[in-house]
C-alpha cells in the first residue's frame, strides 16, 4: 500500500511560449502534464516515497497520457478513473517572474470534477500514512463530496492530513465560497501549506505570526508559508522559524510550490518514522526542513516543465552540499 496518497486534479497545463506578457501577446502554448496534487505525488515518488493517486481523467488521449506519466514515475494508478462522458481538463497558464502565475481552466465540466464518493476505495486511503489534498476538487460537485468523504475516512483511520489550498479564484463562484470551503479543509488538516497571498486572503492578516496563529487555532498542528524570493516560514504551536530562498537562475516557476509541498510531506514522513512529532520540533530542525524544501523548489525553478524538473533526493542533497560550501 502507498505511504502517501494524493487526491485531486490531474490535468494538462498549457504553457505559453512567452512570460511576463498579456494573454493577447501569447502566440503558442505547449501541453504539459500537471495538476498540483498530481505534481506533489510525482515529486514524492522521485524522493523515494511509495505513492498513490486518486482522481479522474477523460477517456481521451490527454487522459491516457496523464495516467501513463503517473505510472512511469512510480505512482500507484489503481485509483485513477477514466470518464467517457467528459474531457480531461486543460489549464492555460500565463507565467510571470515577479508575481503569481495566472490560470484559465477549461473544465465545464472537466473530468477531474467528476470524481464521486462511490469511486473511492476506503481501504486504499485507510492504509496510508499521509493523505494530501487541495481545494480545486472542492470547487464543484461531485468531486467536492468525494474529497470530504476521503478526508473523513483518513481522519477516522488516523491518517496524517496535508492540505494545500492552492487558490485559483477563477474556479470559484465567488471568493466568499472559496474562503469558506478552504477553511473547512484547514479544520480537517494536520499540516497546512499556503503562500503569503493565500494566508492574507484566508485570515485577513498580512502579518505572518498573526496569520499563522489564526490558522493554528482552527486545528492544524503545523502551518508552512511560502514567500517566493523571501523564502519560507514555519509555525507550530510551540515556536516559529523562517529561512531565505536560494538564489538560482529561474527558467520556469510553475510547479515550484508543488515541489516545496512534496518536500515538506517527505520530511514529515521521515519524522514519523523517527517517532518525532512535527508539532514539537526545535528551531534548528525546522530550519533544516525548510532549507530542504526551499532547495526542492529552487531546483524545480531552474528547469522548464513541471514534472521533468521535479528533483530527486540525490539532486536535493547535492544542491544543499554545494549551497553550504558557498
Amino acid at each position: 500500500m502507498p505511504e502517501v496518497i494524493c487526491l485531486g486534479e490531474i490535468l494538462i497545463d498549457m504553457i505559453p511560449d512567452k512570460e511576463d506578457v498579456s494573454w493577447s501577446e501569447i502566440s503558442n502554448f505547449s501541453p504539459v502534464p500537471g495538476g498540483a496534487p498530481a505534481n506533489v505525488c510525482i515529486a514524492l515518488s522521485k524522493l523515494g516515497v511509495n505513492t498513490g493517486f486518486i482522481g479522474k481523467v477523460g477517456k481521451d488521449p490527454f487522459g491516457e497520457l496523464l495516467v501513463e506519466i503517473l505510472r512511469e514515475n512510480g505512482v500507484d494508478v489503481s485509483q485513477v478513473k477514466f470518464d467517457s462522458d467528459v474531457r480531461t481538463t486543460l489549464a492555460f497558464v500565463s507565467t510571470h517572474k515577479d508575481r503569481e502565475n495566472d490560470f484559465i481552466f477549461y473544465r465545464n465540466p472537466g473530468a477531474d470534477m467528476m470524481l464521486r464518493s462511490e469511486d473511492l476505495d476506503e481501504d486504499f486511503i485507510a492504509g496510508s500514512k499521509i493523505f494530501h489534498f487541495g481545494s480545486i476538487s472542492m470547487t464543484n460537485e461531485p468531486s467536492r463530496s468525494a474529497t470530504f468523504q476521503a478526508i473523513r475516512v483518513a481522519r477516522k483511520n488516523r491518517v496524517f492530513l496535508s492540505f494545500d489550498p492552492n487558490l485559483r479564484p477563477r474556479l470559484w463562484k465567488n471568493l466568499k465560497e472559496a474562503r469558506n470551503r478552504i477553511i473547512e479543509g484547514i479544520k480537517s488538516a494536520d499540516l497546512v501549506k499556503v503562500n503569503d497571498i493565500e494566508l492574507e486572503f484566508i485570515t485577513g492578516k498580512g502579518d505572518l505570526v498573526k496569520g499563522t496563529s489564526w490558522l493554528l487555532q482552527r486545528g492544524p498542528q503545523v502551518v508552512v508559508v511560502t514567500r517566493g524570493e523571501k523564502g519560507a516560514f514555519f509555525r507550530n504551536k510551540e515556536t516559529f522559524s523562517s529561512t531565505p530562498s536560494y538564489n538560482v537562475k529561474v527558467a520556469d516557476t510553475v510547479g515550484c510550490g508543488d515541489a516545496f509541498t512534496a518536500a515538506i510531506i517527505y520530511q514529515s514522513l521521515l519524522l514519523d518514522k523517527e517517532g518525532q512529532d512535527i508539532s514539537g520540533l526545535s528551531k534548528g530542525r525546522i530550519k533544516d526542513i525548510l532549507s530542504y524544501a526551499n532547495a526542492a523548489a529552487a531546483l524545480t525553478a531552474t528547469r522548464k516543465g513541471v514534472i521533468p524538473s521535479l528533483p530527486t533526493r540525490k539532486e536535493i542533497e547535492r544542491f544543499l552540499k554545494i549551497a553550504q560550501k558557498s
